[in-house]
């Protein structure tokens, strides 16, 4: 995704009267009239309000995303040893967004007060809980994930594809941050979902499951199962 600014933003600031443009926008790519403004300070600044704007930019985890991969790219993946490609300002912004990455010292070195470190920490936990969403309660990521199955496989057939979920506590472990094997090293719902092997799901997972699709879409399970995991890791909806 990329953020853009208008072209003619300050301008249409001062304009009283007509349509006016969004002053920023997230899109990919973007059009003719927005300048591209993607860095790790403009995303801070402008990206919580535009959350909910975009396809792909639904919840707080999509606005993560984009400030990781830019950081990823400044400190070519080694939080430790390139750190000091950051800027004060970014490296204090990527403590916010990108706090499981970063190492112990360089956390307390970015943000002395321990106090703060503590909020931060807290903060960081709280909004990558709330993206992801709760089965229980039927919000963020998951809520999308289960509507989405509800329409495609039916009621009965997507409550069976829960209850397995439910029972292996693979939503409560995605919930928490454990998504699979091979993004966490311990079995989670991305395994089940892929039907990935070497898993415990090899057999058993979503796409080894002959459920009818009902909406006429065409959707193999294998789609459906792709649809699930760009929901689920992505933020694709």
């Amino acid at each position: 995704m990329l953020l853009g600014q208008y072209n003619n933003w300050n301008a249409q600031s001062n304009t009283a009267t007509g349509a006016l443009k969004d002053s920023h926008i997230v899109a990919d790519p973007l059009p003719s009239d927005y300048t591209d403004i993607s860095s790790i300070e403009n995303w801070h600044q402008f990206g919580p309000g535009l959350i909910g704007s975009a396809f792909g930019f639904k919840d707080w985890k999509c606005l993560q995303r984009e400030i990781k991969s830019i950081a990823n790219d400044i400190v070519g993946n080694d939080y430790d040893a390139n750190w000091g490609n950051l800027n004060p300002a970014e490296q204090n912004i990527v403590c916010n967004y990108v706090l499981g990455a970063i190492p112990p010292i360089r956390f307390a070195e970015a943000i002395p007060d321990p106090d703060e470190r503590m909020q931060i920490s807290i903060d960081f936990d709280l909004n990558n809980r709330r993206a992801r969403g709760n089965w229980q309660t039927g919000q963020g990521r998951i809520q999308i994930m289960r509507i989405f199955l509800f329409g495609k496989i039916g009621k009965a057939n997507a409550l069976e594809v829960f209850r397995d979920v439910i029972r292996d506590d693979l939503l409560e472990l995605y919930e928490g941050g454990i998504e699979g094997t091979e993004e966490d090293g311990i079995p989670g719902i991305a395994d089940f979902i892929l039907t990935r092997s070497g898993t415990p799901y090899v057999s058993s997972g979503l796409i080894k499951r002959d459920y009818p699709v009902i909406d006429d879409s065409g959707y193999s399970m294998e789609d459906i199962a792709n649809v699930l995991i760009g929901i689920a890791s992505y933020g694709l909806y």
